[in-house]
């Protein structure tokens, strides 16, 4: 019994931690154009194509980075918030100044959240997230 009454308290003052953090929701929103953030003097944009973005379909990924970048490639690390989705990485090949492309797939998640995380690590300027939703 003892045991019970412990549990459900450890319960009871971690359900509000867990509302707080599954209320998070998109910064950007990806159907409807590329989103902009800044990273220290350099504003970092990410497109994803083809629209609606769609899990389990190959999608063209792309980051222009205003500000310069002499990179030669940068990485795209995509994430679900909360629930571990796998590594999936996206190598972005430079194809004009500032400009990064690179083509991946969004998982389907079983639970059928479609919130997701985009990472792109910008040498010099720090790690930049944009969390969107998918389609499924």
């Amino acid at each position: 019994m003892k045991k019970f009454v412990i549990g459900l308290l450890i319960i009871l003052i971690l359900l509000p931690a867990f509302y707080a953090w599954s209320a998070q929701g998109p910064d950007c929103s990806i159907n409807l154009g590329p989103c902009a953030k800044t990273a220290g003097t350099r504003e970092v944009i990410l497109d994803i194509s083809p629209k609606p973005v769609t899990s389990m379909k190959e999608l063209t990924f792309a980051v222009s980075v205003i500000g310069g970048n002499p990179a030669p490639s940068l990485f795209l690390s995509l994430s679900m918030p909360g629930m571990y989705m796998g590594r999936n990485e996206v190598l972005l090949k430079k194809n004009q100044a500032g400009k990064y492309t690179g083509k991946g797939v969004i998982p389907r998640c079983p639970s059928g959240r479609r919130l997701w995380q985009a990472e792109v690590d910008v040498p010099g300027s720090g790690s930049i997230r944009y969390t969107f939703n998918v389609e499924n």
